[in-house]
């Protein structure tokens, strides 16, 4: 593959091709691209055009991995019980997925950098799992910088009070069980899930008065939810002002 221009222009203008083309990954690569060279530049008004084709290609790519396989419950059962992201995604390559390895979301880590790497349509919640008593506790994180309680015989309580802040905490129970083809009802449940995840860092980036402020406050929601439309047109119109 070639590599991609470096102005700005060229690169709008090539991804806007690849998203008329529904090459919703490669358009996304050259406007994310684009979206950081803009942000170094103080581009504004490039800025203020990007996110909208931005947060289509996005949004298609969420609409494509509704379209799969859902499986909600991908949760590993002990610490022997190690997953393998290849073996993942070999058995479901197309969906949306809910993946907690034990104590530890790396397997979900590897299966989002592989999805990204085939260019496939596959996303997944980042999730650890934990003893509780008999049965487990999920963990669903924003991101993947966050620091995870180890794994120890605890409470419910005692866990909730070491969670990284905003993770979502479930038992196993809670998820809902099984394979399942997508469709708008596991979408809908699919879409309130990333929405709990992002609704307090899109909340908070709302409070900021600081416009430049603001553009990292809604950049860092979309971290949480790469398809979160709300930041995207909330970083458009603040970037179209400083612009």
């Amino acid at each position: 593959m070639n590599s991609p221009p470096t102005d700005l222009q060229q690169l709008c203008e090539q991804a806007s091709a690849e998203l008329i083309a529904t090459h919703y990954w490669e358009a996304e690569r050259l406007l994310t691209l684009a979206e950081r060279l803009a942000v170094e530049a103080g581009d504004f008004d490039t800025l203020s055009r990007l996110y909208m084709p931005l947060q289509e290609a996005r949004r298609q790519r969420r609409q494509r991995c509704g379209e799969g396989i859902v499986a909600l419950d991908l949760v590993a059962e002990g610490p022997a019980d190690v997953i393998d992201p290849a073996q993942v995604l070999a058995n479901y390559p197309h969906g949306q997925f809910l993946i907690a390895g034990w104590g530890t979301i790396e397997p979900a880590l590897q299966v989002r950098q592989l999805a990204e790497t085939r260019g496939i349509y596959v996303e997944t919640f980042l999730a650890a799992a934990y003893p509780i008593g008999a049965g487990k506790a999920i963990v669903i994180v924003t991101t993947q910088d966050v620091l995870l309680p180890p794994v120890v015989e605890q409470s419910i309580d005692q866990l909730l009070s070491k969670v990284p802040p905003h993770s979502i905490v479930l038992s196993e129970s809670q998820l809902p069980a099984g394979v399942r083809k997508g469709d708008t009802k596991t979408f809908a449940e699919v879409m309130e899930m990333w929405e709990r995840l992002h609704a307090p860092y899109l909340a908070a980036a709302d409070m900021m008065q600081d416009p430049a402020a603001k553009i990292e406050g809604y950049r860092r929601a979309i971290r949480v939810d790469y398809a979160c439309e709300l930041a995207h047109q909330r970083l458009a119109d603040v970037a179209r002002a400083m612009g």
